[in-house]
């Protein structure tokens, strides 16, 4: 398939016009015209998932956190933006990101949609005017820290970090991949339990004295993305391969 296939194909689902205004999400580097056999999926568009594409024979790198979203001050090729270009330009790699556009989606798919079915739940719908951020009801409300188990346990985490009123039932639930503590602000009132990374201590302050259970599994809780876009993607003949990226702090 030639690369601006497989980017219709996508943007069917997430089309460009739905990301935010700070966005940059689309093509990042290469030739639409270019023949793609398989592509490599990564959360990241970083050296070392392109370096990964390289070493897999991808010819296509698709990430959700896209390259541009981060101002390039130089072409410098010792540093790691003009490193990262140099390197794609010279292996013909075409690099594509959904960022915003994939958190916004249509139809019921999008990152948080993706999130917030794996926790068995129904009645969702969107809490914000972005329609980004999800709410829903619990198929089976729980205690607070089985419920906290219950969020490690199905997103594969070893740390999460919690507001400490945990003696609670939760029922009503909301979500936000990334980073979207400040939202809590508007969610407070409406469910027993937010969840969504990047935390800061006046957060868990304000989760306390509202009564509403903050969990922060931390910004990495996105890598969903690499194994639901694979499953996207395999309607297309292609061979695909995602990264089962890291998260880029380590916790002990």
């Amino acid at each position: 398939m030639k690369a601006y296939e497989i980017i219709n194909y996508l943007e069917n689902y997430f089309p460009l016009e739905l990301q935010m205004d700070f966005d940059c999400c689309g093509l990042q580097i290469g030739n639409r015209n270019k023949e793609i056999k398989k592509v490599y999926i990564a959360l990241n568009a970083d050296n070392e998932t392109l370096q990964a594409c390289i070493e897999q024979d991808c010819q296509m790198l698709i990430t959700h956190h896209p390259f541009l979203l981060e101002k390039i001050k130089n072409m410098d090729v010792n540093e790691h933006q003009g490193y990262f270009i140099s390197l794609a330009m010279r292996h013909d790699i075409v690099v594509y990101s959904l960022h915003t556009c994939l958190d916004r989606g249509k139809n019921g798919i999008s990152m948080n949609d993706w999130l917030v079915n794996q926790l068995g739940v129904h009645g969702i719908e969107c809490y914000d005017h972005y329609e980004v951020g999800k709410k829903a009801i619990l198929n089976q409300p729980m205690e607070g820290n089985t419920f906290i188990k219950k969020v490690k346990e199905t997103f594969h985490l070893e740390h999460v970090k919690y507001s400490k009123n945990t003696n609670k039932t939760i029922e009503k639930i909301a979500i936000c991949g990334g980073s979207a503590a400040d939202d809590l602000e508007i969610l407070a009132d409406q469910v027993d339990c937010y969840i969504t990374g990047d935390s800061k201590y006046r957060h868990a302050k304000y989760a306390i004295d509202h009564d509403c259970l903050l969990i922060d599994p931390g910004h990495h809780l996105e890598v969903i993305f690499e194994k639901e876009l694979q499953k996207l993607l395999d309607n297309l003949p292609i061979d695909t391969q995602i990264h089962e990226s890291k998260d880029y702090f380590n916790y002990e």
